[in-house]
């Protein structure tokens, strides 16, 4: 088994367990439904024998008994063929009556539609249970993608590129449902099928089955060497896919510099590049595909060739068959088994062709969550977790690949009810330093307290209802404005909703929309400003209630007159809460208990707006090139 089947049922394993039963019972629909499929070709050879019969023959001498009978030694193959001659045909002899021969074949129609009935109910629970698994299994795939992926940092969305991950969890789930469906359905069905053919035919003639089945491991391995090129090109097909998908995304993400810019074609060309790129790729994949097809059309066909100058010389050298009826049930069984195993062949390329799906998910799952909670994680209450504030002690932080740190050696005590503001230039270290607090990542050295626990060993729910935050960039869900609300608290009532907008100074606004609050975001569309939807992000922090609040540049993209109101509404939320807030317009922190100053990952100043200015350092500074500009 080559290491990209490996990485497929690693895959698909954990959501396989669950289901085992299930399949079994497929496994064994299969097997049940192949057998009577089949076994109504047995019935080929006594209807032959009723309706030609050269004169009355008795069932013990039918077809290639006697071979059968020195194959296994004792009778007992042959035995078994004639009993059940005599059971479906219900005489010893095939008389030459006609009117007996009539109820002879009317006896033996009824028994094939009694198989296929059976053969028919089935098919339909085999293939209705198989899908009803195979959907089971991939909807357990994609919540447990999503969960893995809502469980990685915020390092690890940052540095991955949306389009790629889109691609991921999307058109690779996709492709992994088509490898289930086909597993469940082809690749039990179809060589279920093969074995029950080659088992009835050994029945008729052991010899000549025993030289198709010495072809077949030829077979199965030449699909196999071919099938490696399948999978080859299928990562590369998908990579290349992932690579479409994102500059698809990244072009409508940044639609309006793309117009500002009149670079509609350029982007266009850049895309259409990409999807030729997908093509070449594609089509070498699809180049190794259609040569494991053809060659197992040719191989099976020449086989077939070859097996009946070889059985036909027996029979006529030594009698190999010595009845129609049987030679002809016989090639109709091996037909059957070439068939079968050109559909298991077209399954198993289609597999691999989806092989490089498979791989790429299990990329996104390998990846290790960096943020994780120990089994004896202490669940903090939201009312008692700051009584003693929040203390950095010696707190460093390293990004991954960066030679630099962003925090080094930062000591910080933020006091229970202090609203904390950190300023600096660009790439000073703020928002990794809030990014701590809130535990999006961890620090490369030090600690972060919470009342006497290390922020690790508290449990990631219980500190996350301890803090609300508000972000530069508000971010509403395709949904009511009342349910972007409530998601601060989930449950909350419409008179907390919307005394929570009052105090964010948006209830107006939405009172006056058609809808009111069950207005959907989506369809507000252009009517939501910047400031609105900011203070629609308030208001949800401030239903949530939390004793810490993280905000971080909440005005910072806002014109004078937004900035005002939503000043105004923060102002509401950070009374009676401890907060730490990063300001870009220094003339929003004017009233902080007390201001630290980062400058390349170092606290350079702490103090009071007054004491600041009064020094003269770098927040003097800042505060001047404010001012000038």
């Amino acid at each position: 088994m080559t290491a990209n089947l490996r990485t497929t049922l690693k895959l698909l394993a954990p959501h396989v367990r669950p289901y085992l039963g299930i399949l079994g019972l497929v496994l064994a629909l299969g097997a049940l439904g192949a057998s009577a499929q089949r076994g109504i070709f047995l019935l080929l050879t006594p209807t032959w024998e009723v309706l030609f019969p050269a004169d009355p023959v008795a069932l013990g001498s039918l077809g290639a008994a006697g071979q059968a009978q020195e194959l296994v030694g004792g009778g007992g193959l042959g035995a078994m063929r004639d009993g059940l001659m005599r059971a479906v045909l219900g005489a010893e002899v095939v008389p030459a009556d006609p009117d007996a021969r009539l109820a002879m074949l009317f006896r033996v129609g009824a028994l094939i539609a009694a198989i296929s009935v059976l053969a028919a109910v089935v098919h339909y629970f085999f293939l209705y249970l198989a899908r009803w698994a195979a959907l089971r299994m991939v909807v357990s795939l994609r919540v447990s993608l999503a969960r893995h992926l809502m469980g990685l940092s915020l390092r690890y969305h940052g540095e991955r590129k949306f389009g790629d991950l889109l691609s991921r969890i999307s058109a690779d789930v996709s492709t992994t449902l088509n490898i289930v469906n086909n597993t469940l359905t082809e690749l039990v069905q179809e060589p279920l099928l093969a074995v029950a053919s080659l088992a009835f035919a050994f029945l008729i003639a052991p010899e000549a089955t025993l030289l198709v089945a010495v072809g077949l491991p030829i077979l199965a391995w030449s699909i196999g060497l071919l099938a490696r090129k399948v999978r080859k090109g299928s990562v590369r097909s998908h990579t290349t896919l992932g690579a479409s998908v994102q500059a698809l995304s990244q072009m409508f993400q940044g639609v309006r510099t793309v117009k500002a810019f009149g670079a509609e074609e350029r982007e266009l060309e850049r895309y259409r590049e990409m999807n030729e790129g997908y093509v070449r790729a594609t089509m070498r994949m699809v180049r190794a595909l259609a040569f494991t097809n053809a060659w197992t059309i040719l191989y099976s066909h020449v086989g077939l060739a070859i097996l009946l100058v070889v059985v036909g010389v027996f029979t006529i050298k030594s009698g190999l068959f010595q009845h129609d009826g049987d030679m002809l049930t016989f090639f109709m069984l091996i037909s059957g088994v070439y068939s079968n195993i050109k559909r298991t062949a077209r399954a198993v390329t289609r597999a691999n062709e989806a092989v490089g799906a498979s791989q790429r998910l299990q990329e996104v799952l390998d990846e290790v969550p960096e943020i994780t909670e120990g089994s004896a994680a202490i669940a903090i209450e939201p009312g008692k977790a700051l009584q003693a504030g929040v203390e950095l002690r010696d707190v460093s932080f390293t990004y991954a690949g960066s030679a630099a740190p962003a925090l080094a050696d930062i000591n910080l005590h933020i006091k229970p009810g202090e609203t904390l503001a950190l300023v600096g230039h660009s790439g000073s270290g703020k928002s990794t330093l809030m990014d701590l607090v809130a535990r999006f990542i961890d620090p490369t050295a030090g600690s972060i307290l919470v009342g006497g626990h290390d922020l690790r060993e508290l449990s990631l729910d219980s500190w996350c209802a301890a803090y609300a935050m508000v972000g530069q960039d508000p971010f509403l869900f395709h949904t009511t404005i009342a349910e972007n609300i409530e998601y601060g608290r989930p449950g909350a009532g419409e008179a907390e909703v919307a005394a929570a907008a009052r105090m964010a100074n948006i209830h107006e606004f939405i009172a006056e929309l058609p809808e009111g609050y069950q207005t959907n975001v989506a369809d507000a569309g252009t009517r939501l400003s910047g400031g609105q939807k900011q203070r629609i992000t308030i208001a949800r922090a401030l239903l949530k209630e939390a004793p810490l609040l993280l905000l971080d540049e909440a005005t910072s993209a806002l014109d004078p007159l937004a900035e005002a109101a939503v000043q105004e509404a923060l102002e509401r939320l950070m009374a009676n809460h401890t907060v730490l807030v990063i300001a870009h317009r220094l003339s929003t922190i004017r009233n902080a208990d007390r201001i630290v100053v980062l400058e390349e990952g170092r606290i350079v100043e702490q103090g009071s707006h007054a004491d600041l200015l009064a020094r003269g350092g770098v927040y003097a500074g800042l505060q001047e090139t404010q001012l000038q500009s």
